[in-house]
């Protein structure tokens, strides 16, 4: 079956020429997520066509009025009709400068929507996404990477990932660099290696696996990494690169478990807000600096909260908007 919605209707839609039929006909056919693919692509080749036009208010309204008097501009205006044509330019000025300021807002928040496509995971799952330069990456739960929507592998490979990510990065012929930014300045630098990223509140982190990558800091360093270095940075910028014992600890969510070595009952809610997207709350200090060992496979909050009841004794108190950790009291 021919498609109904042609480069030519989108134009026209573009340029507000369609009827509503037609604006009907191209809504039905924007829920289909490989033609949005297609309308963002007329979108940006109609921009580059159609500059934006301002027109002259003033002489607008004069050739107005010239058309409306026969073309005799000279004729006497009464002050009140004065008043009224003043009163008219400087309420669509108004009307204008409303509908500007609520354009530029939209423009601002859909802006990043239109020249990036978001993959995202959901709660408490990862997501897999092959790209199309044949780079895989596995997404840890609630993580978002963009990639641009034009471009992207044949002049660089350029992301932006909020979250966690495990990244297979395919070599290029032409030796493209991959580049994943993950915020606040960081970025990481590769040609074909794998390794796990990390960008949240609480820091940034990389562990490679294999290869070589480099770190770029915000001040302007620059980290070379080898195989099983993990570098690790907090909010206050310090950071360091160390080889850790444990690399599992690293890399366990990609099989859904969570790795706990002497870990702090508040280091552990953290993570399940992260991984589930949940709030747990521990009720005192001396509660949350108790620690736990350990691998354990939690696919769903339930799992990991039944692991801590039975392991540390301690309370599940559901609330409306947070779950609480209380010390069991004694019989």
């Amino acid at each position: 079956m021919e498609n109904p919605v042609t480069k030519r209707l989108l134009f026209d839609f573009f340029s507000e020429k369609t009827t509503v039929i037609q604006r009907k006909l191209i809504e039905e056919w924007l829920s289909s997520p490989e033609n949005q693919e297609m309308y963002y692509q007329y979108l940006d080749e109609w921009e580059s066509k159609n500059l934006q036009f301002f027109p002259d208010s003033d002489k607008a309204m004069q050739h107005y009025m010239s058309q409306m008097t026969g073309g005799n501009t000279e004729r006497s205006v009464s002050k009140s009709e004065i008043k009224l044509q003043k009163k008219s330019r400087l309420d669509r000025w108004c009307y204008t400068l409303i509908a500007a300021s609520v354009f530029i807002a939209a423009f601002v928040t859909f802006k990043k929507e239109l020249m990036w496509k978001s993959l995202k995971s959901g709660t408490g799952s990862s997501s897999a996404y092959v790209l199309t330069d044949g780079t895989r990456v596995l997404l840890n739960a609630n993580s978002t990477l963009w990639i641009p929507r034009f471009g992207f592998g044949s002049e660089s490979r350029e992301v932006e990932l909020e979250g966690e990510a495990d990244f297979d990065v395919k070599h290029t012929r032409s030796n493209n660099r991959f580049v994943v930014n993950m915020g606040d300045r960081y970025r990481i630098e590769v040609l074909g290696t794998q390794f796990v990223a990390y960008s949240r509140a609480r820091g940034k982190r990389v562990f490679l696996s294999r290869g070589q990558v480099k770190v770029q800091l915000p001040e302007g360093k620059q980290v070379y990494m080898k195989p099983g270095n993990l570098f690790a940075s907090g909010p206050n910028c310090t950071f360091d690169v160390t080889v850790p014992d444990q690399p599992q600890k690293y890399t366990a969510w990609k099989e859904q478990l969570f790795y706990f070595d002497n870990t702090t009952l508040s280091d552990v809610s953290r993570e399940m807000r992260e991984r589930f997207d949940i709030d747990v709350r521990v009720s005192d200090t001396v509660l949350m600096e108790r620690r736990i060992g350990g691998i354990y496979r939690a696919e769903h909050p339930d799992d990991l909260l039944l692991i801590l009841s039975d392991l540390l004794k301690v309370e599940v108190i559901q609330n409306q908007d947070h779950i609480e950790l209380r010390s069991q009291t004694k019989q």
